[in-house]
């Protein structure tokens, strides 16, 4: 694991299980990252600063 690699737990929209990830360095002018979901197998879009889903209001 790099320096800036860190872990993150999202909820999936799809299915409601909390899903862990790490996040690893991708480029800077990327502000979103593509996770392939474990627990529906879809693609989910991250924020790289929050770790929060994309839409996600943050209830």
């Amino acid at each position: 694991m790099s320096v800036m690699d860190r872990q993150i737990v999202f909820k999936c929209p799809q299915t409601g299980m909390n899903v862990q990830h790490r996040l690893g360095d991708e480029p800077g002018d990327r502000t979103h990252v593509s996770v392939s979901c474990p627990a529906c197998t879809r693609l989910h879009l991250i924020d790289r600063a929050t770790g929060k889903l994309l839409g996600d209001r943050g209830r």
